[in-house]
């Protein structure tokens, strides 16, 4: 039994270069969400430097590790579409643009007090960038 349909790369029409930055919030996302799952704070205080010695830390703490886990899996599935699935590029390049600007913009009109910006909202503005301008070459070429 086969799990996976079988691979549509040779269904893809744009550019190649245009996967690229997928392929970047694919491995940010697994990344981050690893810190989250695995590390006992959840990269809580230890990467955004929250202050969590108040009633609710713990709760933090096990919600972070939640959305790492789901991190985890949205990861995975923009890894398959970089390896297998190419021709589905430029919808998740438009999800990854609309992941990353709502997580940019909940930063922005929710601020957490702590005095430094974690590593993935910098990674997160690149990574935005980046996807809008392979929206450009993740089009068909048109013959």
């Amino acid at each position: 039994m086969k799990i996976l349909p079988p691979p549509t790369n040779d269904q893809y029409q744009g550019a190649v270069w245009a996967v690229i930055p997928l392929a970047l919030v694919a491995l940010q996302t697994l990344i981050g969400g690893t810190l989250h799952v695995l590390l006992p704070d959840s990269g809580l205080i230890s990467i955004a430097g929250l202050d969590l010695a108040h009633d609710g830390g713990l709760q933090m703490i096990a919600m972070a590790a939640r959305l790492g886990a789901t991190q985890m899996v949205w990861g995975l599935v923009l890894a398959l579409i970089v390896l297998r699935h190419r021709n589905f590029t430029l919808l998740f390049l438009c999800l990854a643009i609309v992941e990353k600007g709502l997580l940019l913009l909940g930063r922005a009109i929710k601020p957490t007090g702590a005095e430094h910006m974690p590593l993935g909202f910098y990674g997160a503005m690149i990574l935005l960038v980046l996807c809008v301008i392979a929206i450009y070459g993740a089009r068909a070429k048109s013959e």
